[in-house]
C-alpha cells in the first residue's frame, strides 16, 4: 500500500474538491478525510454526498502522479523553505528593499513612513 502522509492526502482531496461537481445537480460536492473509504497503491475510493440534492456518489480516483507531490514536499522540507513567506522579486528590488530597511534602522514602520504613499 502507498504510504501517504496526511498533508499529501489533504492536497489530493483539495484537488478533487476543486473539480468535483454533482453529476445530478452540478453543484459543488464536499470532499474531506471522512470521504475516503479505501486507499490502494494506485487509487483511492471515496464516498461523497451532495449537500444540495442528497445524491450519493462513489468516486474512484487514480493516484498517478502522487509521487511528484510527495517529492515536492520532501524538497521543501529538506530546504526548510517556507513558501508562504517567499518573496518573488528581482535582485535589484531586493537590494533596494534591503537598503531602505537599513536606512530606517530595520523598522518597517519607519520604512513605510518614509517610502509609503
Amino acid at each position: 500500500m502507498m504510504d501517504l502522509d496526511p498533508h499529501t492526502l489533504q492536497q489530493i482531496l483539495d484537488r478533487i474538491k476543486q473539480q468535483m461537481r454533482c453529476p445530478q445537480c452540478g453543484k459543488n460536492v464536499p470532499v474531506d478525510f471522512s470521504s475516503v473509504q479505501v486507499v490502494s497503491d494506485d487509487a483511492m475510493l471515496l464516498q461523497l454526498k451532495c449537500d444540495s440534492c442528497n445524491a450519493f456518489i462513489v468516486l474512484h480516483a487514480s493516484l498517478q502522479g502522487v509521487e511528484n507531490i510527495q517529492a515536492q514536499e520532501k524538497e521543501l522540507e529538506a530546504g526548510t523553505v517556507n513558501v508562504s513567506s517567499t518573496m518573488q522579486i528581482s535582485k535589484q528590488e531586493m537590494d533596494t528593499l534591503q537598503s531602505a530597511l537599513e536606512q530606517s534602522g530595520g523598522s518597517f514602520e519607519k520604512l513605510f513612513e518614509t517610502h509609503g504613499s
